[in-house]
């Protein structure tokens, strides 16, 4: 079970035991001025900030009942997801800024993570932005750590490579990198070589197609830089900036490839990419010998499902569904609490006790409907029946 330091949600109610205050002790040395790092060399990341406050209401009908960091990826809440990815880089330390909507984030990691991460919990009492939330957790950095927000989702290997490109480089920061896209507005920045010479918060021309998210690798030096934050900026675009304009040397990586909860769809679109992963394409729920399970699935326990069903591929299934007798379904997504009726075809959709969200650009749809282009591949499963 991690060590949570702060407990949430009932009360604000600090308290630091005794090993946690002799290991702040065993890692800090005088300090010569705010946010000043130990002076001893170290070749490793041990921090990691996540931003977990939010609720996500541009996420419409998904966050009406959970909070946007514990929305499902295969069995896990996304800030999990992306808490995994730096664990697996060697972080074991983790400051978690929850808001006060955020208590089920802090009751998750007190309960039901690993046994060798160390978790403090923040609370940022109103939700004030990502800088006023990034500057609750600045008391307790102690040394270069990452920075990221709780649904940037990237590789496997992508935050080993951002820790090691930090060290190589020698830079101040390590941003990561993406293309730009006008459905994000992510900061556009500017390269010279290796380096960021600018980063803006414009609509980019078309020689500057490169936007930054927040998973970034950090020294000291950003920490004083703070004030010169907004509340509409989300990613630290100014702060960056500012470090830039004083002298610092600020690079970036690209990643291979980056997803974002922007719109509710996007949480289909996760969960796919992850079940192309196939770390987590497990079966956990007993099911009829009858049910043809076309593999990349995830079924999480407790799922219900009737005989002759079809499921797969790009299909899973949350904790509490139930899938009705010779029901299809491809693509898609099955929450909490929802039903799905017998010989029912589901493609392409977020499935929803109440509602149904839909990858056709029309929008939320209360009934599926028969794709253009799969008339074949119903051809094939009636021949099969």
């Amino acid at each position: 079970m991690p060590t949570v330091y702060k407990q949430y949600p009932n009360k604000i109610d600090t308290f630091f035991p005794s090993e946690f205050i002799l290991y702040i002790s065993s890692r800090i040395e005088l300090r010569k001025g705010p946010g000043a790092f130990p002076c001893k060399e170290m070749d490793v990341i041990e921090q990691a900030v996540i931003i977990a406050a939010g609720r996500g209401v541009q996420l419409g009908p998904l966050t009406r009942d959970r909070p946007r960091p514990m929305l499902p990826v295969l069995g896990k809440p996304v800030v999990i997801r992306i808490m995994d990815r730096m664990r697996e880089a060697g972080i074991r330390h983790f400051i978690v800024v929850v808001g006060e909507h955020e208590g089920g984030v802090a009751s998750y990691l007190n309960g039901g993570w690993v046994p060798d991460a160390q978790v403090q919990i923040v609370l940022q009492p109103e939700s004030r932005g990502t800088l006023d939330a990034f500057a609750a957790a600045t008391r307790y950095i102690t040394g270069p750590f990452l920075v990221a927000s709780c649904d940037h989702l990237v590789p496997e290997d992508h935050v080993a490579k951002l820790i090691d490109q930090f060290w190589k480089t020698q830079a101040d920061m390590i941003l990561s990198l993406t293309p730009y896209s006008n459905e994000t507005a992510f900061p556009v920045v500017t390269l010279d070589g290796e380096a960021v010479t600018e980063i803006s918060l414009e609509v980019p021309s078309e020689d500057r197609r490169l936007s930054s998210f927040m998973v970034y690798a950090c020294g000291s030096r950003i920490l004083d830089h703070l004030a010169a934050a907004s509340p509409d900026d989300y990613e630290m675009a100014r702060p960056i900036q500012s470090l830039i304009d004083a002298g610092g040397q600020v690079g970036y990586l690209n990643a291979g490839w980056h997803m974002h909860l922007t719109k509710a769809i996007d949480l289909l679109t996760i969960n796919k990419r992850f079940l192309r992963e196939g770390r987590d394409t497990h079966i956990l729920s007993e099911i009829p010998a009858s049910v043809q399970i076309i593999p990349p699935v995830r079924i999480d326990p407790r799922v219900s499902v009737g005989r002759g069903a079809k499921i797969g591929p790009y299909v899973y299934l949350e904790s509490g569904s139930q899938i009705g007798q010779q029901a299809i379904i491809r693509d898609s997504i099955v929450l909490d609490k929802s039903e799905i009726a017998p010989k029912e075809f589901v493609y392409g959709q977020i499935v929803m006790r109440r509602q149904r969200i839909s990858e056709e650009p029309e929008a939320q749809k209360t009934r599926p409907t028969k794709p253009e282009g799969l008339q074949k591949f119903l051809d094939s499963i009636k021949d099969e029946s």
